[in-house]
């Protein structure tokens, strides 16, 4: 384990939004920094004329029957 120093305000942020979640502290930071990690493994890029986003393997595809289900929902 490491020592991780966060400024004052961010550490009040990270308290109260662990407590929200009913996690602690240690907890939370620890979940948010592996997600805007896997996060950072995204490259926005351009095919074909369209923006796509490269991401990771361990990125779950999208289902293309979800995404038709969720317009559909949606009126579109």
């Amino acid at each position: 384990m490491s020592t991780l120093t966060l400024d004052d305000e961010l550490y009040q942020r990270a308290t109260e939004a662990a407590a929200a979640q009913g996690k602690t502290v240690e907890v939370f930071v620890g979940e948010a920094v592996r997600q805007a990690l896997a996060m950072a493994g995204i490259r926005r890029t351009v095919r074909k004329g369209l923006p796509v986003m490269a991401v990771s393997d361990d990125i779950p595809v999208i289902d293309p029957a979800k995404v038709r289900q969720c317009l559909e929902e949606e009126g579109f």
